[in-house]
């Protein structure tokens, strides 16, 4: 089982092509979602429950299995590890993220750990900032993903942080 571990806000097309490459190792994936509680803000502008129901969608819509889970924060490293497989409750063979904190912490948990490569030069962060300031932005996402964040109100909720 492999678990890919990020915020997705949102999901991108390097984050579907990171989910497709998985697939094709192991036909059990795991996506957690980290920082569920945090919303309407300008790193953070949709809910663990909006990007859950985007990722659900655009899951769908390319036939790939898996299963989403919730990670909420701690106040601490301590004890993140175990936090994260409570919340799974399975013991992944392999970790893929790209946030550096949590690669240490799951490798010095000796966990197989695989840096997630930054496809196409897109990050979330990038998207947002051209959603902000009016740019073109949905080349970068699937379909399903500018169409629930159009819904929403997601333009004008990242321009309003962003001001």
């Amino acid at each position: 089982m492999i678990l890919i571990l990020g915020r997705f806000q949102p999901l991108h097309n390097g984050h579907m092509k990171v989910i497709e490459d998985a697939l094709k190792e192991d036909k059990e994936i795991i996506i957690a979602i980290g920082s569920p509680g945090k919303s309407n803000q300008k790193a953070n502008p949709f809910s663990g429950e909006e990007r859950k129901e985007m990722i659900e969608r655009t899951l769908k819509a390319s036939n790939i299995p898996a299963r989403i889970f919730f990670v909420p924060d701690r106040p601490s490293d301590e004890g993140y590890v175990e936090h994260v497989l409570e919340q799974i409750r399975e013991k992944p063979d392999k970790i893929i993220t790209e946030n550096p904190w949590t690669i240490d912490l799951f490798t010095k948990a000796g966990y197989d750990v695989h840096i997630t490569p930054r496809y196409f030069g897109i990050s979330a962060s990038e998207i947002r900032r051209r959603i902000a300031e009016g740019e073109e932005w949905e080349s970068m996402v699937p379909k399903q993903i500018s169409e629930a964040v159009k819904k929403i109100g997601g333009i004008d909720r990242i321009k309003g942080l962003n001001h």
